[in-house]
């Protein structure tokens, strides 16, 4: 994870519900969050709060942006946009060696989301903030203690 400054004014959150489905297609609302921290430039986090405890996963902001307009990703991540019950959603499918989960995120709070982060850092321009400098002497200090 490349790291460089950044205050909390600038991490972008967002809340939401997001629809848990089932293979049989049976549903479940469960409370979540986007946050994106400048600090990290390249990635988005996707925070889901099932009961008591959290989960984070934390995935490439670029395949969340394209998962709006289409289908993409490989692996534990997948996003496509898709209509549920006549509301625009974007779908993310995710996989873990303790299971697989759908969960369908409101679109217009996701590209609202996307919106805020390109306000902040501009896609493209992601690495301009990073010193390259002191990423590669933490680099070098944790191969070398």
């Amino acid at each position: 994870m490349l790291r460089h400054s950044s205050t909390p004014a600038q991490v972008v959150v967002r809340d939401l519900s997001a629809d848990f489905v089932t293979e049989d297609g049976a549903r479940a609302s469960v409370a979540g969050t986007l946050r994106y921290d400048p600090a990290d430039p390249f990635a988005v986090e996707l925070i889901l709060r099932p009961g008591r405890e959290s989960i984070t996963w934390i995935f490439a902001r670029t395949l969340l942006a394209e998962g709006t307009q289409g289908p993409t990703g490989t692996g534990d991540v997948r996003i496509r946009p898709t209509r549920s019950d006549g509301r625009a959603v974007v779908t993310v499918s995710l996989s873990s060696p303790s299971g697989h989960a759908d969960l369908e995120l409101p679109r217009s709070i996701v590209t609202r989301f996307l919106a805020e982060i390109e306000q902040k850092v501009p896609a493209g321009r992601e690495s301009e903030g990073i010193d390259w400098n002191a990423e590669l002497r933490t680099l070098l200090r944790t191969r070398n203690p």
